[in-house]
């Protein structure tokens, strides 16, 4: 085998088995925050409200790799949002607050390590 292929088939292994930050903490279940948005408002904006979520969390990607949305979950007449990142959390209901009004509540939990955000407008 000659070097050089050697040396691609070693660098292309290490990339094969390593996962981005964002990745990793998906893949090992990590949850920063979660959101719960709900209300009759919710409803009948339901589209305009996921466009922003998806907005807030492009964003925050783009300065922090690490920062993804796990998973979002439609129930009943709201949605549930996981994030690998606190900090995204708190961002996607400070935003959705400012853009719909509505009633916001966040609470920190595990030394700041964990957030739980409730978004809600009837």
């Amino acid at each position: 085998m000659e070097p050089d292929e050697r040396l691609e088939r070693e660098l292309k292994k290490g990339y094969e088995s390593s996962f981005c930050p964002g990745d990793s903490a998906i893949k090992d279940g990590k949850i920063g925050g979660v959101v719960k948005i709900g209300g009759k408002f919710f409803d009948a904006h339901m589209d305009e409200i996921t466009a922003l979520l998806e907005n807030v969390a492009e964003r925050a990607r783009k300065r922090n790799i690490a920062s993804r949305i796990v998973k979002t979950e439609k129930l009943g007449n709201g949605l549930v949002v996981e994030t690998t990142d606190e900090h995204l959390a708190e961002k996607i209901g400070k935003e959705i607050h400012k853009a719909f009004k509505g009633d916001l509540e966040i609470r920190w939990q595990e030394k700041d390590r964990f957030v739980r955000v409730s978004w809600k407008r009837d």
